[in-house]
């Protein structure tokens, strides 16, 4: 195969029983389902009326900033504010809280933003009171609606701090009012959340905040369950609202097991463009690009992807989907599956009337992890050490660059009769692990001499920002005795859809007789995106090889085939085994699969009329009358003017012979006339053509030769004589002016 399990050393071999040893197959643990898991997810905004006008406006920017950021389309989102009941309005208004349901799309989530930006706000008659007992069930019962094992998010958003004292729900006194509701927030609520599955990250900002009681919401909430570990939620505590859109987008991050780096950021003045970047990496396979306009929604976002095309809002392609959403107000967000990885370029322009301001721009994104798990042996002998193989991946594509992994583990448990061990996968070229930096992660175990029966192995794969893979094989050790192994190569690493790949199983059959086997393909990432033939083999006794076929399907889609390959025995027995190290290419472009043929037909065209001017050229050079000169005689004197022919192919002349008895003489004429025109051959000779050629009764023309005397037609007195070079001097060429003649000494040196 190529790659790693190309090498002398690669490849999964066996060792078998001669005569069929009862194994277990090797069996991988379904693969994750390939989408962002769903969530539940509530935002709770402070509106009470101790915020200014701008934390109001800021608080807007992050909660739309956070609903519209959530990357699986399923999840469900819902936004409210609260205040308190001190005043004339109700703690939590049932009739402003902004829903996002599961399923919904862009239109959907462009109206998040506009309910978000049109209900956050601070209402008249509203207390500066803060009831964070209203905040709390209204957001746990909102989580709760639904019976799932759905991770369940509340972001709380506050300036102050709990403050009933006011409502006379909570008792009597103020200070009874205080101790109740606290006392509800600790023995009920918090409890209650706890046991659903609620975490709770609160979020204060200003100079009024109390951080002990958020610092209790948080701690008593529901764990975040990543896969590197338990995240607990934490309160934050930040200087006022604009550092509170950056907390925000934190705290979901981190309670989503999401992955970003802090936002970018530049000043944007009025009528100008500024250029933001932000990097998604090779591991990401769903994400969101959130951008904040610094308070004035007419601002123009474009969005340009690492090949330097802008992305669409909506639709496919190549790999990645792409929706939009929030153009029209104070946040957007580019949401993509499959996203390009790379720098990606936000370009923002604002009107000349914009109000100046902050903007930013921020790449959230969660990775699907695949991985390939093999152990080689497949089914090993007692006291005989096995490697355990994992080789990561994404929907789309291999990871073959190793610094996109850094902070990621790779690791293996080990159990069985007389053996329970933890192994930590490695790519640094040591022990089991052949080759340092190729994204292969090994390790290995020995079993003891004493093993029977069955072991398990279990493959896991983690860290920041991925969903978790879980692989699980199981063997059984394989009785001493003559071995038949099998070895399995591919001649090629990547093929188009439609294509063939093919390939060899190099047998080692210590048995003494045939072994019939199969080849068989296991966990590919999508059903029937490739087969092999022939799936049944024979492995002879000795050494053998046997030639195979992978065909691609016709509409594979393009990334890595996945899932293992392998050859097993009638029995069930493994003989072999190999990560299925193919990856399907897109479809070449029309201009990809055509374009060398194309470039040779320009090359050849180009050739072609180079060859036809330059012969065209050296025509008309040899026809060129540029530099010849007539002159006129009369009984063989030669009378004045001596026209000298301009550059051209013919040179058109009259004789004037005057009835007053004066002098005849020569006289340019207008192209066209049907007068007298001078013409070269090809073979070089000039000709006069004359209008009264009907005179000529044996040719349309009369030859010229330089310096003879040629008698014209019904003019026997008179001839032409030529004389002249191939070039003239320009100051000797006729004139313009046809009428006007060109008077010359009559010397053939003045040409």
């Amino acid at each position: 195969m190529i790659g790693r399990f190309g090498r002398a050393v690669a490849a999964a071999s066996l060792v078998a029983g001669a005569l069929g040893v009862p194994a277990v197959a090797a069996r991988a643990a379904p693969s994750p389902s390939g989408e962002v898991e769903p969530i539940h997810l509530a935002i709770a905004v402070d509106e009470s009326g101790s915020l200014s006008d701008d934390e109001v406006r800021q608080e807007r920017i992050a909660a739309a900033s956070v609903a519209i950021a959530e990357l699986s389309p399923e999840s469900d989102v819902t936004v409210f504010g609260f205040g308190s009941n001190a005043g004339n309005v109700q703690a939590v208004d049932p009739d402003r809280i902004c829903e996002l349901a599961a399923g919904a799309g862009a239109a959907a989530r462009d109206a998040m933003v506009a309910c978000v930006q049109d209900n956050i706000r601070r209402r008249t008659g509203e207390s500066a009171d803060t009831d964070f007992v209203a905040a709390l069930d209204q957001g746990v019962s909102t989580l709760t609606r639904k019976s799932d094992d759905r991770r369940r998010i509340l972001l709380l958003l506050t300036d102050g701090q709990l403050d009933v004292r006011q409502d006379g729900h909570y008792g009597s006194t103020p200070e009874g009012r205080q101790r109740e509701a606290e006392d509800n927030i600790r023995d009920r609520i918090l409890p209650a959340a706890k046991d659903a599955g609620v975490q709770i990250w609160p979020l204060g900002f200003g100079d009024d905040v109390r951080a002990e009681l958020l610092d209790v919401m948080a701690a008593q909430s529901a764990a975040a369950r990543c896969s590197q570990g338990e995240v607990i939620p934490e309160a934050r505590l930040v200087a006022d609202g604009a550092a509170a859109v950056t907390a925000m987008m934190d705290a979901f991050v981190q309670g989503r097991c999401l992955n970003s780096k802090p936002p970018e950021q530049d000043r944007l003045e009025q009528g100008e463009t500024v250029e933001l970047s932000v990097t998604v990496p090779a591991i990401a396979t769903d994400g969101a690009i959130n951008v904040t306009k610094g308070g004035d929604e007419r601002i123009r976002v474009e969005f340009v992807g690492p090949d330097g095309k802008p992305a669409p809002a909506t639709g496919t392609v190549g790999d990645t989907t792409f929706e939009l959403a929030g153009s029209g107000g104070l946040v957007e967000s580019l949401r993509m599956r499959n996203p390009a990885s790379g720098t990606w370029r936000v370009k923002l322009t604002a009107p000349a009337d914009a109000n100046p301001g902050i903007v930013t721009a921020r790449a959230v994104w969660q990775g699907v992890l695949h991985t390939v798990f093999v152990l080689d042996p497949p089914s090993p002998r007692a006291g005989e050490t096995v490697s355990v193989v994992m080789r990561p991946h994404t929907r789309t594509a291999e990871i073959g660059d190793p610094s996109e992994l850094a902070g990621y583990s790779f690791a293996a448990q080990v159990s069985g009769t007389g053996l329970d061990q933890s192994l930590r996968l490695a790519d640094d070229g040591a022990g089991a692990d052949e080759r340092d930096g190729d994204t292969y992660y090994s390790a290995s175990f020995t079993l003891p001499p004493t093993a029977t029966g069955g072991y398990r192995v279990v493959g896991t794969a983690s860290g920041p920002g991925v969903e978790s893979d879980r692989q699980e094989t199981t063997f059984r050790i394989a009785a001493a005795g003559p071995q038949v192994r099998a070895r399995i190569l591919l001649d090629a690493a990547t093929a188009l859809p439609g294509a063939e790949v093919t390939g060899t199983i190099q047998g080692s059959n210590g048995s003494g007789a045939a072994v019939p086997a199969r080849i068989e393909l296991t966990g590919v990432d999508r059903d029937g995106t490739v087969t092999v033939a022939p799936a049944d083999i024979t492995l002879a006794a000795g050494a053998t090889e046997t030639r195979f076929t992978l065909t691609v399907a016709d509409g594979a889609a393009p990334g890595p085939a996945g899932g293992i390959m392998k050859v097993v025995g009638a029995d069930g027995t493994a003989l072999g085994n190999a990560p299925l190290d193919l990856t399907v290419l897109a479809p070449p472009s029309l201009l990809e699969r055509f374009g060398l043929y194309l470039l040779a037909a320009v090359i050849v065209l180009a050739t072609l009329l180079a060859v036809l001017l330059l012969a065209r050229r050296r025509r008309r050079a040899a026809i060129e009358v540029k530099g010849l000169a007539v002159a006129l005689h009369e009984d063989g004197r030669e009378l004045p003017p001596r026209l000298v022919a301009p550059a051209g192919i013919r040179f058109e002349f009259d004789v004037l012979v005057p009835d007053d008895g004066s002098a005849p003489a020569l006289r340019r004429v207008s192209t066209g006339s049907d007068r007298y025109r001078i013409e070269r051959g090809t073979d070089g000779s000039v000709r006069l053509f004359v209008p009264d050629a009907d005179t000529l009764p044996d040719s349309p023309f009369l030859p010229l030769a330089p310096g003879a005397v040629v008698p014209l037609p019904r003019h026997p007195r008179l001839g032409l004589r030529l004389s002249g070079h191939s070039t003239a001097p320009a100051a000797i060429a006729a004139p313009d002016d046809a009428t006007q003649p060109l008077y010359l000494s009559g010397r053939d040196d003045d040409l």
